[in-house]
């Protein structure tokens, strides 16, 4: 809930026309006086709210999108880039979700969701908790001793998309690298391979285990563009299947 801004005009105590004193109540004064005096002493209340995306229900207008690939047309076909709305496929995955794959040719590939959200206050600094649940069979096809891969959230004033800087496709925001976070992202901690097959590991992840505090400024338009994705050093394909992500607003 928004707190009113109560706006203070001066009264000025002079005389009317007639120059016959103007006279105050004595009771409104000390009135005024108790208000203004507990209005100063009062501490900034805490607002606090949350946006919980159920994919099961439904993809919730998220977008997704890769980085960190070639720009040649032939050399990013490699990848097997995909993105989309999935079905249950697993019996530990028995939820509809959104899902990321890609071939990481390179060892150097950043897959990532993102969403708006508006209503916020224009220019006012937000803490924001991440939680954030997603599925993977983390099958690598070609074993890359010293990868890994780390779950990163962030937030920007504007909308997060990949461009070309010549050569390669890169994401217009600071997401940092591996795990060291970026001016727009911070890391949720490292996701482990398991065996290769087809049985899909549960992650949750969330930023107040790892003790990252993220804050963001909202726009002159009152949003912010959610962003999660994975940063991943390890060869081979995986695929991600998110199926729950919890973002906590909290502003003083």
């Amino acid at each position: 809930m928004l707190v009113p801004t109560i706006s203070r005009t001066p009264v000025s105590i002079g005389t009317d026309d007639d120059m016959k004193p103007v006279t105050i109540p004595l009771l409104l004064i000390c009135l005024l006086l108790v208000c203004g005096c507990r209005d100063e002493k009062e501490e900034p209340q805490l607002l606090l709210f949350t946006h919980d995306f159920d994919f099961n229900q439904g993809m919730h207008e998220w977008g997704g999108g890769f980085a960190d690939f070639p720009a040649d047309p032939v050399d990013s076909a490699q990848f097997e880039l995909k993105y989309g709305y999935s079905e249950p496929v697993d019996s530990k995955l028995t939820k509809r979700s959104v899902m990321l794959s890609g071939k990481n040719v390179n060892r150097d590939l950043f897959m990532y969701l993102k969403k708006k959200i508006d209503g916020l206050q224009p220019h006012r600094d937000y803490t924001l908790t991440f939680n954030v649940e997603l599925a993977s069979d983390m099958n690598a096809t070609v074993p890359s001793p010293g990868g890994a891969i780390y779950l990163k959230a962030g937030a920007s004033g504007f909308e997060p998309e990949t461009v070309s800087d010549g050569t390669n496709y890169v994401i217009n925001i600071d997401k940092g690298n591996a795990d060291f976070p970026g001016t727009d992202m911070i890391s949720l901690g490292e996701i482990s391979p398991t065996t290769s097959g087809t049985s899909y590991t549960l992650f949750t992840r969330n930023n107040s285990l790892v003790n990252s505090r993220y804050i963001a400024r909202a726009n002159a338009q009152g949003e912010l563009w959610l962003v999660i994705g994975t940063d991943s050093s390890l060869e081979g394909r995986t695929s991600f299947y998110y199926t729950r992500i919890n973002v906590v607003f909290s502003a003083s």
